[in-house]
């Protein structure tokens, strides 16, 4: 299997320090939406009213905070991100909104979390598994701070299959030496993650937007 060229954690910061001061209008044209469905389906899935669940947003600058108003208010969050300027969007969206329940925003490598081992009660990464160097040692840290029985929901675009999804696939091929320049692999492959090392298992895989073109995928950590 040919593998893509690898994004180096430098140029993933000045890919987003050059589209932070813009990115919420271009992000919003795709991902505004579609964010808000994944955050209701985390809320849906593990808040209980106690206030003690614990979530992680890996990437949470990605979409410069979108994510964070739509978190559950007795839920606890935790954001972290590569990218200063990124986060900094996010910070002033915390700010400005009064969002109580982000309990923190760190500026921090996904492929090295400064957290304890099952920290969190469940992990979302939005538009994050196709940006990073090293997507299977960010899903690993993941599984690494989620609890034993706790959910990680990853939402990304992966790659069409090129018989099943011919047009949607020939553009990813047009647009993939591009999308370097903005940050993200339009052919990134599920194929690159490999569940059964981290200790997860596939729950549900949805699709979402148009034409199928994104997947939340929410897997669950072993109990043991």
């Amino acid at each position: 299997m040919t593998l893509h060229t690898p994004i180096r954690p430098d140029d993933v910061r000045r890919a987003y320090a050059k589209w932070a001061s813009h990115y919420d209008f271009t992000f919003a044209l795709f991902g505004r939406k579609n964010i808000k469905r994944v955050v209701k389906r985390v809320n849906r899935d593990i808040a209980d009213g106690s206030g003690r669940q614990h979530v992680l947003d890996v990437g949470i600058g990605t979409g410069t905070g979108l994510s964070l108003p739509h978190f559950a208010r007795d839920m606890q969050v935790t954001g972290i991100d590569l990218s200063a300027d990124m986060l900094l969007r996010a910070q002033q969206r915390v700010a400005k909104k009064a969002l109580t329940n982000i309990t923190g925003l760190y500026e921090m490598d996904a492929a090295c979390l400064r957290f304890a081992d099952n920290r969190f009660h469940a992990s979302l990464a939005t538009f994050v598994m196709s940006v990073v160097p090293n997507p299977q040692k960010v899903l690993a840290e993941m599984a690494r701070v989620t609890r034993p029985g706790g959910r990680i929901y990853l939402f990304n675009h992966f790659k069409a299959d090129a018989n099943d999804r011919k047009m949607l696939s020939a553009v990813e091929r047009r647009i993939a030496p591009a999308s370097l320049k903005i940050g993200f692999h339009s052919d990134f492959c599920r194929s690159q993650l490999d569940l059964d090392a981290c200790h997860l298992t596939l729950l549900e895989e949805c699709p979402y937007g148009p034409f199928d073109m994104f997947t939340l995928l929410t897997l669950q950590k072993a109990t043991v």
